[in-house]
């Protein structure tokens, strides 16, 4: 077997064993595991907690909201009813997902209160703990249909985000169940380790934290406009040159906290930041495969080319192609050829 056919028949086999789990996969500590699909939209507004408004249409009086779509990047579809949910709720989802990765997936996580607060950097006073239940409840209310695509196949998630939950008000703990479709949301290649040291550095900055997150989503992300930004951050701000100045002092605030690297040109921003550890990988094993491939069919372009010498006819444009091909793919272009081919 081939180096190419073993590779898929491995893909084969992790897809296999995915529907096989009962528990999602199983991070570092320092990381919170989120979903691509949530991360590249509009789902988890970079908006403030006051700014929030009810999602859905209501068509008859004794109907529930209907579901309206989520401003999301291309191949990712959702649709939502409920209360608009923000960073702070993607805190809250992300944190409660961390703690229940250790076990399968419809049994009952249970955590204490205060510990869970000050895992999302929350004071432990009633305020937090009505902020928190108010959180939980948006998350099990709201409605969520969500489909994507990743490596040609197809996935679909429908339900609430949290099936279940219940706080002991003497004890303050709580008790909360993931439906079991959950897992979707974490099939292969469909989810990023968010840096958690990060993201609660820049707590209490909506906007920058959904930039975060949508950045962590790509290893080499290329330049994007305003607008794009505008639209996928579910921002409610009407014209673009205001949200420009608030697109500004998100990326400030990650210059200046986390180092980022922000480049602007006119209405167009590029963003250079270090990718992770398994980001690195990923880049890495999307270079070795281009590179086999590319080897390949050389050795395919001479073995044809010495076919034609023997019939007397020498054409070596094929191969001078794949050599300046892979020429280019050993340069720094390549990073930026697989990264916007995502």
């Amino acid at each position: 077997m081939n180096r190419l056919a073993q590779e898929r028949q491995n893909q084969s086999s992790v897809n296999a064993n995915f529907g096989l789990q009962k528990q999602l996969p199983i991070w570092p500590e320092s990381v919170r595991g989120g979903p691509n699909a949530i991360l590249r939209s509009a789902l988890f507004a970079g908006i403030q907690s006051k700014k929030r408004q009810i999602i859905g249409k209501q068509t008859r009086p004794d109907k529930n909201l209907e579901s309206v779509p989520i401003a999301s990047q291309d191949g990712i579809t959702i649709n939502f009813a409920g209360m608009q949910l923000n960073q702070y709720d993607a805190d809250v989802f992300f944190e409660t997902l961390h703690r229940a990765r250790r076990q399968p997936m419809e049994t009952v996580c249970q955590f204490q209160g205060s510990d869970f607060l000050k895992s999302i950097g929350r004071s432990c006073n009633n305020l937090s703990y009505e902020d928190l239940e108010e959180s939980l409840q948006r998350l099990r209310r709201g409605s969520v249909d969500l489909e994507w695509k990743v490596n040609d196949r197809q996935y679909r998630f429908s339900g609430s985000l949290i099936a279940y939950f219940v706080r002991e008000k003497t004890t303050k703990t709580y008790k909360v169940t993931f439906a079991k479709e959950i897992l979707t949301l974490f099939a292969p290649a469909s989810w990023t380790q968010l840096e958690w040291d990060q993201r609660q550095a820049i707590k209490g900055k909506p906007l920058a934290q959904w930039l975060h997150s949508y950045y962590s989503t790509h290893a080499a992300p290329f330049p994007l406009t305003v607008a794009f930004l505008h639209n996928k951050s579910g921002s409610p701000t009407t014209l673009l040159k205001h949200f420009k100045t608030e697109l500004n002092n998100a990326f400030d605030t990650l210059s200046t906290t986390l180092g980022w690297s922000v480049t602007w040109n006119r209405n167009l921003v590029t963003v250079s930041r270090n990718p992770s550890a398994a980001q690195h990988r990923h880049v890495a094993k999307k270079i070795a495969k281009t590179k086999r491939l590319i080897a390949q069919r050389e050795a395919q372009d001479k073995q044809r080319e010495q076919q034609q010498l023997g019939l007397g006819r020498n054409d070596s444009t094929a191969r001078s192609t794949r050599q300046d091909t892979l020429e280019m793919f050993s340069t720094g272009q390549l990073l930026d050829q697989l990264m916007k081919a995502r």
